[in-house]
């Protein structure tokens, strides 16, 4: 089966890479809180590698909705995504406040106003600040949300590829350069250090609007899947030992996301599609804000529960209720609603 442009407005095998990319996450920030440094730990460190599968799904998911508009409306995106994004991050934040207030926990403090004002990607870690140290991430995703669309409106899509293929390789040699310097880690969640990957995930969406593009890809996709994984894993382990996330790895997992998506029916696209990892998938938005906080030792056992009942709680009376707050407020038609379902954007 292949997936032609337009054909199903929700592509379910990215609800799966969502799942797997959270995990990766979570799987390395679990392995040090509660395993006490293994000596295995550092290959199973798999959270950077997470966080650049959800910059590259941002970009290409939020570029093919952008696309599919018969014209973009600037307005209408930035509405869909202050409402989708945005009552969950300030209610993690208000908790973090609360914890502050009334008990001894430094869960928050002057580091509130970055995450607000997205430049968190620009302060430092210390140990006040820890609770906050993930929204690095979501800073960057809402620079890219606030600088991306109106170059795709005002330069159209031939122009806006040329941009981002070029950006993106710009950046990926700078990377390389900055990398060889004299640095320290915490460069590494700065924009100029990881929009690659947001970059290639938007020129891959643009690339799959040439139909003889699109159509050697869902040819070749399952071939092109596994092949990929040989370099991909490659990448991994240099990234251990040296600590850089390079270009060609966002370029790589754009292949391996778009060879499932336009396969769904192969083998890698219905592991994919099971319904743990979609469900998870749904939820990691969610998932990734308030493991930030619960996903260490200082809760003990009781840690993973209380992850696990914070993001359902979000996602019940806090995601779902801001979605459709959002489309209310858009009017949106129904077969407008069923599109929008598939920017579900967790970092």
């Amino acid at each position: 089966m292949e997936v032609q442009p337009n054909q199903q407005s929700r592509i379910p095998t990215l609800d799966g890479w969502r799942g797997i990319a959270v995990f990766m996450v979570m799987l390395s920030h679990f392995l040090p809180g509660y395993l006490n440094h293994p000596s295995w730990e550092q290959w199973l460190n798999l959270g950077q590698h997470g966080v650049q599968i959800f910059f590259v799904l941002s970009g290409y998911l939020i570029t093919g909705n952008l696309l599919r508009e018969e014209k973009i409306h600037l307005g209408r995106f930035y509405v869909r995504r202050v409402f989708r994004l945005m009552p969950a991050a300030w209610s993690y934040l208000l908790f973090l406040g609360v914890l502050a207030v009334f008990t001894h926990m430094k869960t928050i403090g002057n580091d509130v106003w970055a995450c607000l004002f997205f430049f968190r990607n620009y302060i430092p870690e210390s140990g006040a600040n820890t609770c906050t140290e993930h929204f690095w991430s979501l800073s960057l995703e809402e620079q890219f949300y606030l600088a991306w669309p109106p170059i795709l409106f005002l330069l159209g899509r031939r122009r806006a590829a040329w941009v981002a293929g070029g950006l993106a390789t710009a950046l990926g040699i700078y990377k390389l350069w900055a990398w060889s310097r004299p640095h320290s880690f915490f460069v590494f969640q700065h924009t100029e250090m990881r929009a690659d990957g947001l970059l290639v995930g938007c020129l891959l969406a643009l690339v799959l609007e040439n139909g003889a593009v699109r159509s050697w890809l869902i040819r070749q996709a399952t071939a092109i899947f596994w092949v990929c994984l040989i370099p991909l894993g490659w990448d991994y382990y240099q990234y251990q030992r040296d600590g850089l996330m390079t270009l060609h790895e966002s370029v790589l997992l754009a292949l391996v996301i778009a060879s499932t998506s336009l396969r769904p029916l192969a083998l890698p696209g219905r592991v994919l599609e099971g319904q743990f990892l979609k469900s998870t998938g749904v939820m990691s938005y969610g998932i990734y804000l308030w493991q930030g906080l619960f996903l260490r030792s200082t809760w003990g056992i009781f840690g993973p529960l209380f992850l696990a009942t914070a993001f359902l709680l979000s996602w019940r009376f806090i995601e779902q209720p801001g979605i459709q707050l959002g489309r209310r407020l858009l009017g949106r038609r129904p077969i407008e609603e069923s599109r929008d379902k598939s920017v579900a954007v967790a970092s």
